[in-house]
């Protein structure tokens, strides 16, 4: 195991993934406070305040220390320090803490997350870590207009909440439901000028996408992470082409090959209910 107090995270583009796993779930330390919160070490220099219910991705985060590796390393191939970047459906704010530590003071990170537990927790996280100078957390969804819209949850996985559309039933499963103010992307202060924006929002993706045009019209170089199943969308292969319409390149994140290109109708030559991150990059 590595004996820095504090794991460099650049190691993780320069060292056997295994290596790195291994010696991150050495670092990682869990502590339950009570009242179903836990704070724990994450990618070995992280503090990160989780929900112990959640068995989607805080059980990972507190055993292993770490949370989709390939991402995370395809994260650290692609957002350059000083930049303006957005974290859509931050959850917990793993990816929102690994921005801000990429970025940077010199920068600013935007992360958005409307669920009010999970928003709470991820701005106690954020400032523990010392991001909370130059990080904005709006506790809201983002879609097509300003609105508020019902969203529901599960205790046993908020971060996989839903936003409903008016007139959509609820799913069968849900444990709560709120309502939560929505705006559009564009309208946020310091949008405009992102370089790279993260977007994972189970299923509500083309209703962000369409809540900022006023990014994309701009024509500025951009990479954009979005996840994409095709399942979760009336006409996914509409929505593709409207994304790549604005001029993008179209690649994936691949669990061993990291990010590598990947052909239109090779994404839907795979199964469907599979979350895929797509890259887009003009």
């Amino acid at each position: 195991m590595v004996a820095a107090e504090y794991y460099d995270i650049w190691r993780l583009l320069s060292y056997p993934r295994s290596d790195n796993e291994a010696d991150i779930r050495g670092l990682c330390r869990s502590h339950y406070l009570g009242d179903h919160d836990a704070l724990c070490r994450v990618l070995g220099r992280y503090k990160m305040f989780v929900d112990t219910r959640d068995i989607g991705i805080a059980s990972h985060l507190m055993m292993d220390g770490f949370w989709e590796m390939w991402v995370t390393e395809a994260m650290l191939r692609s957002v350059r320090r000083g930049s303006v970047v957005l974290d859509v459906g931050a959850n917990l704010g793993y990816f929102t803490l690994l921005l801000a530590d990429l970025t940077g003071p010199e920068g600013r990170v935007l992360s958005f997350e409307p669920n009010p537990r999970l928003a709470g927790l991820l701005d106690k996280s954020l400032q523990v870590n010392g991001f909370a100078g130059f990080t904005d957390l709006h506790r809201l969804a983002l879609g097509a207009g300003e609105s508020e819209l019902r969203l529901e949850v599960q205790d046993s996985s908020p971060g996989g909440g839903r936003i409903l559309l008016p007139g959509a039933g609820r799913s069968g499963n849900t444990t709560s439901e709120t309502v939560v103010p929505v705006r559009r992307l564009d309208t946020i202060e310091h949008a405009l000028a992102a370089e790279f924006i993260k977007i994972d929002v189970e299923g509500f993706e083309q209703q962000v996408w369409h809540g900022m045009t006023g990014i994309l019209k701009q024509k500025r170089p951009l990479t954009i992470f979005m996840e994409f199943t095709v399942q979760r969308y009336d006409d996914p292969r509409g929505f593709l082409d409207e994304v790549l319409a604005y001029g993008f390149s179209l690649e994936i994140v691949h669990p061993i090959d990291g990010i590598r290109p990947i052909g239109r109708e090779d994404i839907f030559a795979m199964p469907h209910n599979i979350d895929h991150m797509l890259v887009f990059r003009r």
